[in-house]
């Protein structure tokens, strides 16, 4: 059985995030697959290796006309990953460190925020998932906000490789 991809994302230096149609998350880390295949040794070009793109309707990647990979192969060569819960981690740790730094307690960034202070404290040890609207609220007293930005910018690797199971 195949699992076709939805989309794919080269994040420098060496690694290709890789979303399923099944919504499955994937990292297939270029290095490990060269040490393994060496046809895939020109991929070391960054030029190159960023220029990958969906290739047969979803069923496998291709880096400039003579370079491709299927969806099996880089399903079995990759690792499971959640971005969700990467970016959440990281989003969660930025909001602590910053009311660590500016010395506030919960209690006082709740009442700067409007919010209450269990709903600080379940924020931070990531209870549930806080509404768009409560993060705001508790971002703004601290000098924060959230943006959209291209993945590719805001994922680290790292990251993405520590929330791998």
């Amino acid at each position: 059985m195949f699992k076709k991809i939805a989309a794919a994302q080269p994040l420098v230096p060496s690694t290709l995030l890789v979303w399923f149609a099944d919504g499955e998350t994937r990292l297939l880390d270029i290095d490990a697959l060269i040490q393994k295949r060496s046809e895939f040794a020109p991929l070391q070009d960054e030029e190159l290796f960023l220029s990958a793109q969906l290739a047969a309707e979803g069923y496998g990647v291709s880096w400039g006309k003579e370079l491709d990979m299927g969806c099996k192969e880089i399903y079995e060569e990759s690792q499971r990953v959640s971005v969700v819960d990467a970016e959440c981690a990281r989003v969660i740790s930025e909001v602590v460190d910053s009311r660590h730094q500016s010395g506030l307690s919960q209690a006082k960034l709740a009442a700067a925020a409007g919010v209450k202070q269990p709903v600080v404290a379940r924020l931070e040890t990531r209870v549930n998932s806080p509404r768009l609207d409560t993060l705001l609220k508790v971002l703004t007293p601290l000098g924060k906000t959230l943006q959209v930005v291209d993945l590719a910018d805001a994922v680290s690797t790292k990251m993405l490789e520590e929330s791998a199971e």
